[in-house]
């Protein structure tokens, strides 16, 4: 009997030590699951970011103002009748006003 039981610790003792190793263990199962969490964020943001880019066409393909909008925004483009100013800022220069 004391052999059975020396035998059937031996097993679980090897089967312990081949869950916990790194070739099909827990830390392979949760570096997978930690991987699965990554891409399913990064699929959720380029759903996302698809949906916006179909929105976009759409209203491109159904909206003149919207192709004029992305003329004014990307392009620069204005209308035959608008005046185009370019508002330009500086970047102030402070003067150090302590004494040497």
């Amino acid at each position: 009997m004391k052999r059975l039981y020396l035998v059937l610790g031996l097993i679980i003792v090897i089967l312990l030590a081949r869950l916990l190793s790194s070739n099909g263990g827990i830390g392979e199962l949760f570096s997978l699951q930690n991987q699965l969490t990554q891409l399913e964020n990064q699929l959720a943001e380029q759903q996302r970011l698809n949906a916006e880019l179909s929105q976009q066409v759409k209203d491109l393909q159904t909206q003149n103002s919207a192709v004029e909008t992305l003329a004014r925004q990307t392009l620069g483009m204005i209308a035959k009748d608008e005046v185009f100013i370019e508002v330009i800022e500086t970047k102030s220069s402070h003067v150090n006003d302590s004494v040497k």
